[in-house]
């Protein structure tokens, strides 16, 4: 029998819990606007691997200086990434859906060139050892090693949370995510919100898939984001576009992920399904209570 530590299975909860959230008020930001990235997970997969290189090619400056380098690398990608998107969804009038499965297939080719190409490599970078870090192994009641991602974790919902709902520019993302054509009436510029609001959903992103590479492993592997992106933007859905909610979802999802460490030595093929189960039970059991922006994946021309 294998027994559950209650603090290694509250450090690995976390640690699990740390991309997803993060990732997921990236996407709530985003859908709050009206533009649905599916592409979440090649934008958590591309800045991975930036954040990866980057902390590599300045590994020579002091780690406390060289991990944020890369982490300001990675969200700046991500921005670009997701203003690629908001743009082919807004000017260009693209479907939403094809255009971020066009990120995530561009991500994936990407990722595996720039490995060859930098490292001569297809499946790993060198690992950079960084001093920050939240290992499995630490016991929380001792407070041991703690990644300062924990503290984007926390302070991404609240910070969430007052802009959609406590601040102006919050009350015209939601605008122009429900109504654009009132929104415009009203005198909003419906495509510069979409554009603003994608862009602070890529940062956020961006900063989940530094962790990927900088802290959760000190290193980048092929397929890095695992599908974290994905279930971060089912987080969105079940949490039905409530911050608290996505959180609440977003734990959930990194306790079966802890499950299935705990127990992985015992069954692990059918325990690594675990958090995509916890998926599709989430989203079934808020499917009738969900509401999503009405202008969601919705096109918007501007007459």
């Amino acid at each position: 029998m294998v027994e559950i530590l209650p603090g290694i299975f509250l450090a690995i909860t976390l640690e699990l819990s740390i991309p997803i959230i993060i990732a997921a008020m990236g996407e709530l930001t985003t859908e709050r606007s009206g533009v649905l990235n599916v592409g979440i997970e090649g934008v958590m997969l591309s800045t991975s691997f930036v954040a990866a290189y980057v902390h590599w090619a300045v590994s020579y400056l002091p780690a406390e200086f060289s991990i944020y380098v890369a982490i300001l690398g990675a969200a700046l990608v991500g921005m670009i990434l997701n203003l690629v998107l908001a743009v082919m969804s807004t000017y260009l009038r693209a479907d939403q859906v094809i255009a971020g499965i066009g990120i995530n297939v561009f991500a994936s080719g990407f990722t595996i060139l720039a490995l060859f190409v930098a490292f001569r490599v297809f499946d790993t970078t060198p690992t950079v050892v960084t001093s920050y870090s939240l290992s499995p192994l630490a016991r929380l009641p001792n407070f041991g090693p703690v990644s300062p991602f924990l503290a984007i974790m926390i302070a991404a919902p609240i910070f969430t949370y007052w802009l959609l709902r406590r601040t102006r520019f919050g009350l015209r993302i939601r605008a122009v995510g429900e109504n654009p054509e009132a929104a415009e009436v009203a005198g909003l510029n419906v495509y510069r919100l979409r554009l603003l609001a994608t862009a602070l959903g890529g940062l956020l992103i961006g900063l989940a898939g530094a962790y990927l590479s900088v802290d959760f492993s000190p290193r980048f592997v092929r397929f890095n984001s695992r599908g974290l992106g994905f279930i971060a933007l089912a987080a969105v859905i079940a949490g039905g576009w409530s911050p608290v909610a996505v959180v609440l979802t977003g734990l959930l999802f990194g306790a079966t992920y802890a499950v299935f460490i705990q127990f992985g030595g015992i069954s692990g093929q059918i325990l690594s399904i675990l958090p995509y189960i916890a998926t599709v039970v989430g989203m079934s059991l808020a499917s009738k209570r969900l509401r999503a922006p009405a202008a969601l994946a919705r096109p918007y021309v501007r007459e």
